[in-house]
């Protein structure tokens, strides 16, 4: 990696900055090892609710109608922060079923915000693809302070931001601006090191030639760490003692990777997990960056695993372009089920605990949410949600947005921006009205035969005079 510019702003102190804590949900998933899920113990039931906001803008190549969701609680109640092509970031009380804000940004939203805590308060950090990190009340939206990452020039193209990291004191973002001036020929990925409380601009740095998947931070040993993956599929580690992110070590993926690293550091274990277009999943070491194990999917893998823990053990989730979820025991790769569903897997999962057992939650471009036990594989239920707002998507292009869920108990609901221009909070506890049973691939595979005979049995008939 080549240090382009660095930029450390005089003035600024280097530890945590007074009253700043993590928050709900400091990192794109929640956690490094993407769980996606937020426990709230809750008396009362959330209701389901079908969300809708309508832009009307017409669909480009690689634009996501609804980023993933980022949950937290504000004033006892848990609401969820969610963008989109349509430019805006909406914040929904869904214990309520009503929106709280919406504030308006300069380009569509790619990726979740997180959201940290100030003297107590919770605070929404989002990226847009206007180059800008906007800092929000989460209660209000009223702005706290905004942050051009690259400076506007005749000459910029499109921009993808990802969504923050907030760790140790400091905000990180990474994104892409693409430079269509042939004399700069600055077709970089950048990693950018702030300060939460106001903004300010510590370090710049060069991360990659290319698009970047968000940082994912964890520990080693008590050292703080940050791992990215550029999309031409070089995962790099930094070291974040320091104010500037210094590189610890660095790996080629064998082909072109979409998601971002699942990160387990627990129990004596620390094991990284990614998967690439190739349709390799692979598992290193997370503090050394050496190779642990890799296990091949029948088709690629275009968004993050996660990783949780089933009765002590800690397991690798993944879905794949080849129609299945796979399950794999995160210390040596052993494949413990896998299961094949009616569309390819596009999502990350979602991993939870329902009526105190793990589950797992899926987004398939069959147009449903899979529900399934997380121990064996087995479907639980499955929900439509609705076919495209428009009317071609090229698979694999760009990475849709994937579901979230509160963790209540009784109470728990997914929260998930379909593709058909509607937010969703169906409860998983109780019915829902968008329950349905999914297609399954052997399914898929008896229909074809099925209308393969009738055509064939009706050639006789259409080749009488």
């Amino acid at each position: 990696m080549r240090l382009i510019r660095l930029i450390v702003c005089a003035g600024l102190t280097t530890g945590v900055p007074d009253g700043w804590a993590s928050g709900d949900w400091p990192a794109a998933r929640r956690s490094p090892a993407g769980d996606a899920a937020l426990v709230w113990s809750s008396p009362i039931a959330i209701p389901e609710w079908h969300y809708q906001w309508k832009s009307k803008r017409r669909y480009r190549p690689g634009q996501t109608v609804w980023a993933s969701p980022a949950l937290a609680m504000v004033e006892g109640r848990p609401v969820a922060f969610i963008g989109g092509y349509d430019q805006t970031l909406h914040a929904l009380d869904l214990a309520n079923s009503r929106v709280l804000w919406r504030r308006m940004t300069n380009a569509d939203i790619g990726a979740p915000p997180v959201v940290g805590l100030l003297a107590g308060r919770p605070v929404v950090f989002l990226a847009s693809n206007d180059r800008t990190l906007y800092a929000l009340d989460a209660a209000t939206g009223i702005t706290l302070w905004t942050r051009e990452l690259e400076p506007s020039r005749p000459t910029l193209g499109e921009a993808e931001m990802t969504a923050p990291l907030l760790m140790e004191g400091r905000l990180y973002v990474a994104g892409f601006v693409f430079d269509r001036s042939l004399a700069r020929n600055e077709q970089r990925g950048w990693l950018y090191v702030l300060d939460p409380a106001n903004g300010s601009l510590r370090a710049r740095m060069e991360v990659s030639q290319g698009y970047v998947s968000e940082p994912i931070g964890f520990y080693v040993d008590g050292t703080p760490c940050l791992a990215i993956a550029a999309r031409k599929g070089l995962l790099q580690c930094f070291s974040l003692e320091s104010e500037v992110p210094r590189l610890r070590w660095r790996y080629q993926m064998p082909h072109e990777v979409m998601g971002a690293p699942a990160v387990w550091s627990e129990g004596g274990q620390r094991i990284l997990v990614l998967g690439s277009k190739f349709g390799n999943l692979i598992a290193l070491d997370a503090g050394e960056g050496r190779e642990l194990w890799k296990r091949m999917a029948g088709n690629w893998f275009d968004n993050s695993a996660c990783i949780g823990l089933l009765d002590g053990t800690p397991v690798v989730f993944a879905g794949s372009h080849d129609y299945r979820v796979y399950a794999l025991r995160a210390a040596d790769g052993h494949l413990l089920w896998r299961r094949a569903l009616g569309g390819e897997i596009y999502s990350a999962p979602a991993f939870f605990n329902l009526e105190g057992q793990p589950h797992l939650l899926v987004a398939g471009l069959d147009n449903h949410l899979h529900l399934l036990d997380a121990r064996t594989g087995r479907m639980v239920t499955s929900y439509y949600t609705g076919r495209p707002i428009w009317d071609k998507l090229n698979k694999g292009e760009n990475r849709w947005g994937s579901p979230v869920v509160v963790d209540a108990g009784p109470h728990t609901v997914l929260v998930h921006g379909s593709f058909n221009d509607t937010v969703y909070i169906l409860p998983l506890a109780r019915p829902a009205t968008l329950q349905a049973r999914a297609r399954s691939v052997r399914g898929l595979w008896i229909n074809l035969a099925v209308a393969a005979l009738l055509f064939f049995a009706s050639l006789p008939l259409l080749r009488r005079p």
